[in-house]
């Protein structure tokens, strides 16, 4: 048995490294076990003592390569990063080092294996924890679609990339006709049951890449990236019919729910998702004043037009 003393007190080093909360081996340069627990002996199945003098490569061609590697970079002067390694259901952290003669020669390896098993779960948990929590804080608590903070902050981010690219993109403004008049006649809880409806008809409707948040009491406002102004309007009046074809109960009664929509597409004066907003907002107005249950656009930016009127 190799042995080593500490003040009056011998210490072989097999009883050493059984002493480690951790599974570890002592490799030579020829990839042999110096050394090594029984905590690492039992990933191959085998009994500590069996492997001593026995080369990594009979278990384990992978690990005896990787061997030839971890030499290579000490015989280069480099380090080993720890690693991961996942083992089955299990996670470890690797550290390598090497263990040098005196003239600064790497002799053999120091490899430890340490169960991190429980620190992975606990970061995935973690993880997944602050990723719903993301998630909430940047959804409508009651239509679960974005809300109006994050729908600006996505919206303003996509839009000055289209900038960049030069490429379309238009804006919907969706608001519900008679809102007011459906909570004072019928009950806010039916209002909710309106607006959850109204905002899975739109989640339903638009193409994957398309924003929708709802940025108001009863609107809800879509970014439509790639889309000219003709493509806005058909899905704007596809989205106005699906809306009006819904069934929504109050009771026995069918309660009729129609919408007022703007759209805007880009034009020159948009520098912001304010600008194009505004302009989709004052559209979604000439639907209200036209009628409602319809789809406006503008003829010229919401500032000219306002203009002209003055003019006018």
């Amino acid at each position: 048995m190799r042995e080593f003393r500490i003040n009056d007190i011998t210490i072989g080093i097999e009883e050493l490294f059984e002493s480690m909360p951790v599974a570890m081996a002592l490799i030579d340069r020829e990839g042999r076990h110096v050394a090594l627990n029984q905590a690492l002996a039992s990933f191959s199945g085998r009994n500590a003592k069996e492997l001593v003098g026995k080369k990594v490569s009979e278990n384990s061609k992978e690990s005896a390569e990787n061997i030839k590697r971890d030499f290579a970079a000490f015989d280069e002067g480099e380090s080993i990063p720890n690693h991961e390694l996942q083992m089955g259901d299990r996670v470890y952290l690797v550290s390598v080092k090497p263990l040098r003669d005196s003239a600064g020669a790497a002799v053999a390896e120091m490899v430890v294996l340490t169960d991190i098993t429980k620190n992975k779960q606990t970061e995935r948990e973690l993880a997944e924890a602050n990723r719903r929590l993301d998630f909430l804080a940047s959804r409508d608590p009651l239509t679960g679609i974005l809300n109006a903070r994050t729908y600006y902050e996505v919206c303003e981010k996509l839009m000055n990339a289209a900038l960049r690219e030069k490429e379309n993109f238009s804006l919907l403004f969706i608001d519900i006709d008679h809102f007011k008049r459906i909570n004072d006649t019928y009950g806010h809880d039916v209002g909710d049951i309106v607006l959850k409806k109204v905002s899975s008809c739109i989640a339903n409707t638009v193409r994957s890449s398309d924003v929708a948040g709802r940025v108001g009491g009863e609107e809800f406002s879509l970014y439509l990236p790639n889309s000219d102004l003709s493509g806005a309007l058909d899905l704007a009046e596809k989205l106005r019919k699906t809306i009006e074809s819904l069934e929504i109960k109050n009771g026995k009664d069918l309660l009729p729910v129609t919408v007022s929509i703007g759209a805007a597409s880009h034009s020159a004066h948009h520098k912001s998702i304010a600008d194009i907003q505004r302009d989709a907002d004052h559209a979604m107005y000439h639907a209200k004043n036209s009628g409602r249950n319809r789809v406006a656009f503008l003829d010229m930016p919401c500032y000219v037009e306002k203009n002209v009127a003055e003019e006018a």
